[in-house]
């Protein structure tokens, strides 16, 4: 089918704004009268607070409010409410806030902080999993099944500082290892990492005389945001109107509220609007990241090499509070996702989140899949080698067909999984590949679906057929807006120009669950093309003859009517513009169960001398719907695995008791240009997905496997296991003399 706009690489509608610097970000907000607010952090891995004095802060020329949190220490999250917004008895980790100041000036309000004092006592810290869960560990929260929001489990391990776990299962364990001619046991490790996005969280405030409060934050999901601050404070929801502004790369990590009810807080002492911006050493202190992990697996096979059962006991490390995750549960998605590419009788898997002493752990580009699928992928490799047999013919053995059950249960309506891996291998030559010492090839699975969620929007239709589409979340850099443009001026044979997309605040549209989940422009698209389509059957009114639409055409009684005709005429009888306003209460798992695959090959060669990995080859081939906007499209799963490269190679924060190392850019290592490799990027498009026009998730399809990919590719060349990412040269070098 040939289409105009679907399909099509038509331009962003962001992207002259954000070339020209028009775009603006909530640290570019700037109100009559706006203070400037810093925070005071503990120095402290864990303390009590005994006394804070705010007495020569609070005098200095310039300072309009200081805050503790020991009048009222206020707690918020996204599920559990277990954070401090100002920690007012004790500090869990280094960069707990503990103090704020509003002044006229950044360097007033830094002065203000430098003058607080405060009194600790120090406490014992813990600051891995394995000696947070220790018989003698200390704990982290004295009572961490009292928070509101607090998630209990009756098969919970017995042991210290659990936040919450998780159980999936499927299929019967117990009879399926017996079937196994040999059971493996491994162990893998991966560390914190910081999302690495351009722009640093910030918010701007403006608490009014009547308690209302206006707020420009750097938030995805805004609706939720405004829930968060309204059951923090105990007030209304209406009573924060939040305003959408430009988002700076997000990857996961901007669904917090983070130093929104800080800056709340200020305003209202104050009773002026304040700006608190954090710096990025505050972002590598305090802002959430990937957490550190460690699987384990116990997997029986045949001996021909046939899975019977997996058992998997991942352990994650949520740091000092588990308030950054929005699942009810505290869990994350990519546990039960564990081998889901497979052909697996029975499964058995566990995720257990544990407290400690270091900086708060939230959501990551498909948060729990690299690190679950690294540990999977790995151990298969491990096992097919210990069986004599190719690693991808062992994964072709096992890898799910048309109809077959997946290990947690799903039908899905199409199944490419095998198809996906040939493409990837066929385009490496897998059979005839380069072969030798120093050399490795490996290869990654994943599958990923979309999810739902209520969304609103509203299309405000004028005589000229020019269409405003208000949606209510942004876009931190997906595309969604432009592949939104796309679909509804391709419905109503239109051009791109007729359709304007118009972010608007909280006060204007019901709901939605915000920017996550690879749902975005599956949510968007279905909301706005069932507005569009509630649009159309009230145009098709005017015409009294039954008849149906083909995209912008009303066929009825024989006569071909235009939608810009038929618009004309209704806005003409009514003397105003057409407004359609919807809200979609769609199902988290879509109607159709549907699941998109990823096959990646990756060749390496690792100096042997020095344990420098060079990776010289990566193929990435995908099943995938419709696809709206190529570029758009390819920018997703070419940033994704830049993504990838980085948690497989570098990019690892780490601390020393509590502490972090790297505290800017410059220490944190994140993939730069230089490290990039040629990318063969495979797409297996099928008219066929959950979405309009078929369209299905791709946000999160190239940085889940590829991890897992790179280190068998690691293995394969130097001939030892990698059971830790990331694979520095250190690391390998250590691996190559062990």
């Amino acid at each position: 089918m040939t289409r105009r706009f679907v399909g099509q690489a038509t331009p962003r509608l962001d992207g002259p704004d954000k070339v020209t610097g028009k775009s603006r970000y909530s640290a570019d907000v700037n109100l009559p009268g706006m203070l400037r607010g810093k925070i005071l952090r503990s120095p402290y891995p864990h303390a009590r607070i005994l006394s804070i004095d705010t007495t020569a802060a609070e005098a200095l020329p310039g300072v309009h409010a200081v805050i503790t949190g020991q009048q009222q220490e206020h707690l918020i999250g996204r599920a559990i409410y277990d954070l401090p917004v100002l920690a007012g008895k004790e500090v869990r980790f280094i960069g707990d806030r503990v103090a704020a100041v509003a002044a006229e000036t950044t360097d007033i309000a830094e002065q203000a902080l430098n003058l607080i004092e405060v009194e600790y006592e120090e406490l014992p810290a813990v600051f891995n999993i394995d000696e947070a869960t220790a018989d003698d560990a200390y704990p982290v929260h004295q009572d961490p099944k009292g928070y509101e929001g607090a998630f209990s489990h009756p098969a919970e391990p017995k042991v210290n500082n659990v936040c919450a776990y998780m159980n999936w299962s499927h299929g019967d364990m117990e009879a399926a290892m017996a079937e196994a001619d040999q059971v493996f046991e491994h162990e893998f490790e991966t560390p914190f990492e910081h999302h690495g996005y351009l722009e640093p969280n910030a918010t701007v405030a403006d608490v009014k005389a009547d308690g209302s409060c206006d707020i420009w934050s750097s938030n995805k999901s805004p609706y939720m945001l405004r829930i968060q601050l309204a059951k923090c404070f105990q007030q209304p929801p209406e009573n924060f109107q939040v305003h959408m502004t430009h988002i700076g790369g997000d990857f996961g990590g901007k669904g917090n509220p983070f130093d929104a009810p800080v800056a709340y807080l200020l305003s209202k002492a104050s009773g002026r609007p304040v700006k608190v911006v954090m710096t990025y050493t505050e972002e590598l202190m305090a802002a959430n990241g990937r957490h550190a992990s460690k699987i384990k697996l116990r997997t029986g096979v045949t001996n021909d090499g046939r899975l019977c059962a997996m058992h998997l006991d991942g352990w994650f490390n949520t740091g000092a509070y588990g308030a950054f995750k929005p699942l009810p549960t505290l869990n994350l998605h990519g546990v039960d996702q564990a081998g889901s590419c497979y052909r697996i009788p029975a499964i058995n898997l566990n995720s257990t989140i544990v407290y400690t002493n270091t900086i708060p752990a939230g959501h990551m580009r498909a948060p729990g899949g690299p690190q679950v699928m690294f540990a999977v992928e790995a151990q298969f490799d491990l096992i097919a080698k210990a069986l004599g047999m190719d690693v991808a013919e062992f994964r072709l053995r096992n890898l799910l067909e048309q109809g077959d059950t997946a290990p947690a249960g799903q039908q899905w309506v199409t199944v490419r999984a095998k198809e996906t891996l040939q493409a990837a291998l066929d385009a490496a030559q897998w059979n005839t590949r380069e072969q030798g010492p120093g050399v490795g090839w490996g290869i990654g699975m994943y599958e990923r679906g979309t999810i739902g969620g209520d969304c609103s929007a509203r299309l405000i239709v004028n005589a000229d057929a020019q269409i405003t589409i208000e949606v209510p979340i942004p876009d931190p850099g997906q595309g969604t807006y432009t592949a939104v443009q796309q679909m509804v001026a391709e419905a109503i044979d239109g051009t791109l120009d007729q359709v304007t997309i118009r972010p608007v605040s909280t006060s204007n549209l019901p709901f939605d669950f915000g920017v996550g989940g690879s749902r975005t422009t599956f949510t968007m698209g279905k909301t706005t093309i069932d507005a569009l389509d509630k649009l159309k059957q009230q145009l098709a009114e005017q015409v009294n003859e039954p008849g149906s639409w083909e995209n912008g055409t009303l066929l009825a009684g024989g006569n071909h009517y235009s939608f810009a005709q038929l618009v004309a005429q209704a806005c003409a009888a009514s003397g105003a513009d057409l407004v359609v306003d919807e809200y979609a209460k769609l199902p988290l798992e879509p109607e159709m169960a549907d699941t998109n695959f990823t096959a990646q090959v990756v060749k390496v060669r690792v100096d042997m001398e020095t344990g420098k990995v060079d990776v010289e080859k990566i193929i990435s081939a995908h099943d995938v719907g419709t696809i709206i906007n190529p570029v758009a499209h390819l920018g997703q799963l070419e940033g994704g695995v830049i993504y990838a490269l980085g948690m497989a190679l570098m990019s690892e924060h780490r601390f020393d008791e509590g502490k972090p190392e790297a505290l800017h850019l410059g220490d944190y290592k994140l993939p730069n240009i230089r490290d990039i490799p040629p990318l063969e990027t495979i797409l297996l498009e099928r008219d066929e997905g959950p979405g309009p026009f078929n369209l299905g998730p791709v946000g999160e399809a190239s940085n889940v496997a590829l991890p897992g990919a790179i280190a068998n590719a690691v293995a394969d060349a130097i001939s030892k296991p990698a059971m830790r990412l990331p694979l520095t040269a250190e690391r390998v070098y250590e691996l190559i003399q062990a």
